[in-house]
């Protein structure tokens, strides 16, 4: 790979995450441009979320570098790489359940307190469940809400590239196609979208391509017209 990455989205060569020596992510090369969702699929263990937390900075990487935008940030600290643009949605949602949906947003948004308001307006337009919403506790929030509330708050940012770790998990079949038209919303406006899922037709169906994981190996990584 060149000095700097081929494009502006987010891009992994020969990442490998280790414990006691023992390898949880062998060597993973992947990347996923602008505009475009990679949907990691896999059983649980198959090392999906350590993926998603060797990007974040959460997990060690032992080798590899990774790259958002034009700048490898292999080494950077988690708040580092989310200043710089990566966006994060965690698998469970980690909402603080005593702050309301405005107050999480703006906790999370950058700039001035009319950048913030302007930047809060825009996530309640795109999604309108959480307008009606704005001044209700976290906790109060149906499961659903509770992970479009999630997303809002990994995108308000407008992040180049956002990590959503099982984002169905635990919802009702309805709420689930509302969260994949939302993930699908994400890189139509632009933005690059790691998605890691169990529900394999709806992420495929929202997905440009698939990667698919087993025992911390990479085995597929195909655009998803072909895959599916």
């Amino acid at each position: 790979m060149t000095e700097t990455a081929p494009h502006r989205g987010l891009v992994l060569e020969d990442v490998e995450v280790r414990v006691a020596g023992a390898p949880l992510l062998s060597p993973v090369s992947l990347s996923v441009e602008p505009g475009t969702v990679v949907a990691v699929l896999g059983a649980n263990g198959a090392g999906k979320s350590t993926l998603i937390h060797a990007i974040v900075g959460t997990a060690g990487v032992a080798r590899g570098r990774i790259w958002l935008g034009q700048a490898e940030i292999s080494d950077w600290p988690v708040e580092r790489r989310v200043r710089h643009g990566l966006g994060w949605a965690p698998e469970g949602r980690r909402l603080f359940p005593g702050l309301t949906v405005a107050e999480t947003l703006d906790v999370a948004a950058p700039g001035s307190a009319a950048e913030r308001a302007r930047r809060i307006d825009a996530m309640l337009a795109r999604f309108p469940v959480l307008a009606e919403k704005r001044h209700e506790t976290a906790w109060r929030l149906s499961g659903g809400q509770q992970q479009m509330l999630a997303i809002a708050r990994a995108v308000i940012a407008e992040p180049l590239a956002v990590l959503l770790d099982e984002p169905s998990l635990g919802l009702a079949p309805v709420v689930r196609d509302q969260v994949f038209a939302a993930v699908r919303g994400l890189a139509d406006a632009g933005t690059a979208v790691l998605l890691a899922e169990q529900d394999v037709p709806r992420a495929l169906a929202v997905a440009d391509r698939v990667v698919v994981l087993a025992r911390g190996r990479l085995l597929l990584d195909w655009p998803t017209q072909i895959a599916a």
